[in-house]
């Protein structure tokens, strides 16, 4: 189990150095609309990855901590990596604008934060 949460905490961890690349990179490339993050093809690269990424990295998190990250588990990241991924010539940038809106939001970052805080101390109480 303790080795499972490890797992958990390094994704969290990951996740939320990646959603603070797309706050980044919208700040620095001034995106503020799906239309401009089509119209950018660095922005769009980076943003389509990075939600590549933290699918990735959720799927690898333990159901048990996902179950107390409720506002992250229901964004629907699965089809925004899927375009990503796979639709990649004919982006659905509209569903890529409004999933990372959903995840740069605060409460998403707190959320995360604070579980990850919780095993990490939880982890090494163990110790």
């Amino acid at each position: 189990m303790k080795q499972s949460y490890k797992l958990d905490e390094v994704c969290i961890e990951r996740i939320l150095r990646y959603i603070k690349n797309i706050h980044d990179a919208y700040m620095t490339f001034k995106i503020t609309s799906a239309d401009e993050l089509a119209s950018n093809d660095l922005a769009h690269l980076a943003i389509t990855q990075i939600i590549t990424n933290i699918y990735e990295l959720r799927q690898k998190i333990s159901a048990d901590t996902l179950a107390k990250v409720p506002l992250f588990d229901k964004i629907g990241l699965k089809a925004a990596r899927n375009i990503a991924s796979h639709d990649y010539d004919s982006l659905d940038f509209d569903i890529i604008y409004r999933r990372t809106q959903q995840l740069i939001k605060p409460e998403i970052y707190a959320e995360l934060e604070r579980v990850r805080d919780v095993i990490k101390r939880d982890r090494t109480s163990d110790t």
